[in-house]
């Protein structure tokens, strides 16, 4: 298996981000308005940097979606439009990608959370919010819920990258490997450098890491590609320690579910987007009748799995 592969696989399983962005004031540069139907696709200028939103539907909580490494907002296409017939949904490109502006480098979580925190005010999308984080989009809304907690009513981390992942996942990886993924996050267009990495795991690490009795689903992947390395015990370890780190996730909420998609590989929202649709569907529901998550729904579904 080539060495590019293996990298590759690295980047998939990170899910965690410029200088500092000025809070949102009146009078910004970028008024975005909405279309009557409900749709916003607006490059919003956030101070330094210039963003691109895309919202649809209406009603709340609102449901913002964010990508995982190199992903730009995009890759929720198949998940957007069926969240805008019951709430209003948005999904972003971060710095360094899609028709966003290039980021600024080092470039962590911390500076990420705070740049999207100011796209949705400058944008004019009020909360509460439910945070939908796809690996290091996972790390990202665990940090905005711990900064902006009065913001955020209910969360969904799909295959999301954990605050271990340095000391419990990545320390499972030959050096060789290490060293090439070290140097291959050094030009990453996010922005994102190995210490800012590492940066970000250790200020989700030190944030408050509770979300109380906020309704929180998890989605793991159930599926496995290829061993890193060609290494099959090796691959074994790396799952059985991805599944263990994700199974840990729940306990950030007395009011959690954990669902395994049990024919769906990393990217869960493109093997399986009914059910992160359904994911996120009862987190909003939780949410607007003050109740707890069920796993009934998701149960149903083909690509559904075990707790």
């Amino acid at each position: 298996m080539s060495f590019w592969y293996r990298v590759g696989l690295l980047m998939t399983l990170t899910a965690c981000q410029g200088p500092s962005v000025p809070p949102a004031t009146p009078g910004a540069t970028t008024t975005p308005t909405a279309t009557p139907a409900g749709v916003m696709d607006e490059l919003v200028d956030i101070g330094g940097l210039s963003l691109h939103i895309h919202c649809i539907g209406k009603g709340i909580p609102v449901v913002v979606l964010d990508s995982g490494l190199g992903d730009d907002g995009g890759i929720w296409s198949e998940v957007q439009p069926e969240l805008g017939r019951f709430t209003r949904a948005c999904a972003y490109d971060r710095a360094g990608t899609g028709e966003s502006s290039a980021a600024p480098r080092p470039h962590t979580s911390r500076q990420m959370v705070r740049e999207l925190h100011t796209l949705l005010g400058r944008a004019g999308i009020a909360g509460p919010y439910v945070l939908v984080g796809h690996s290091l989009g996972g790390l990202n809304v665990r940090f905005f819920a711990s900064e902006h907690p009065r913001e955020v009513v209910g969360m969904v981390l799909v295959d999301a990258t954990t605050e271990e992942q340095d000391t419990r996942f990545w320390s499972l990886i030959p050096e060789e490997d290490m060293r090439g993924f070290r140097t291959s996050l050094a030009d990453h267009p996010e922005g994102l450098d190995f210490d800012a990495f590492l940066a970000s795991m250790a200020d989700v690490r030190n944030s408050k890491r509770s979300l109380g009795d906020m309704p929180l689903v998890v989605l793991t992947h159930g599926k496995e590609g290829p061993p890193p390395g060609g290494s099959a015990e090796l691959g074994a370890q790396m799952a059985r320690v991805w599944r263990e780190m994700q199974s840990e996730l729940p306990r950030l909420s007395s009011n959690s579910v954990h669902f395994t998609a049990v024919d769906s590989g990393h990217y869960i929202h493109k093997d399986a987007p009914r059910l992160v649709v359904a994911a996120i569907q009862e987190v909003v529901r939780a949410v607007r009748t003050h109740a707890r998550v069920e796993e009934s729904t998701m149960h149903a579904l083909p690509h559904g799995g075990s707790p």
